[in-house]
């Protein structure tokens, strides 16, 4: 099993900059395909039916083309794709 570390330099971090990330609260989802539903839930909680719905697509599109939404980026390893959540 890779470690956050691992993956975060796998992203493009040299191992420094990945470790002050991990520092500093960013978290990696592993299973953010897997439990979409559950996490747009907790992602959206607070929100109105229309900015949850806008915000469930951004997400929806970062996974379908793998473009990162706003302080996230995706990187794939070892044929499985990461999705990071950086605490800036």
């Amino acid at each position: 099993m890779l470690s956050d570390l691992e993956i975060m330099m796998a992203a493009g971090h040299p191992k420094r900059e990945a470790e002050k990330h991990l520092k500093d609260g960013s978290l990696i989802y592993s299973d953010l395909e897997e439990h979409f539903d559950s996490y747009m839930d907790e992602f959206f909680y607070d929100y109105d039916e229309q900015d949850k719905a806008n915000g469930v697509a951004e997400f929806r599109r970062m996974i379908d083309e793998k473009v990162p939404v706003t302080d996230w980026d995706c990187v794939k390893v070892d044929g499985k794709w990461y999705y990071i959540m950086y605490c800036l």
